[in-house]
């Protein structure tokens, strides 16, 4: 039991920094940098799967903390600093699908631990969302690359 509220924990933690993380590249980036829509679409799937993972924590009954990880707050500074300093799409873009990458991890992680608990079975939908936005991400570091 405890590791299935531990792995949530750090799963609901880890979305909080990815939401987090795009709403701070949004506020640095310029609209002709491309990048608006795509931080647009994570942030607000990201709002929602935390939503959704708060809620059913709280329905076992767990407290959590709402303020994400200092690691990833560190994390969000160098990536804003890699965009505003290198204007290089490429290598945000890897930054981005790096994060991503961790975060379809901590869902493996996540579902592995909850199998057999119907009540977490949104956590694969969840995932195949992670996936779809590495796929995004490789598609729009492809296309700034041309």
């Amino acid at each position: 039991m405890a590791n299935h509220i531990d792995t949530l924990k750090n799963l609901h933690t880890r979305v909080i920094d990815s939401r987090d993380g795009y709403k701070r590249s949004r506020e640095e980036v310029k609209d002709e940098r491309g990048f608006v829509g795509f931080f647009d679409r994570r942030i607000a799937e990201r709002e929602q799967f935390h939503t959704v993972i708060h809620r059913q924590l709280g329905a076992e009954g767990v407290e959590v903390d709402e303020s994400g990880s200092t690691a990833a707050a560190a994390h969000r500074g160098w990536l804003s600093l890699k965009d505003a300093l290198t204007g290089d799409d490429e290598a945000v873009y890897d930054e981005i699908i790096t994060g991503e990458e961790q975060l379809l991890k901590l869902y493996d992680d996540a579902i592995a631990a909850t199998a057999g608990k119907p009540e977490w079975s949104f956590l694969t939908s969840q995932r195949a969302d992670v996936e779809k936005a590495i796929t995004q991400a490789r598609a729009e570091k492809s296309r700034h690359a041309a």
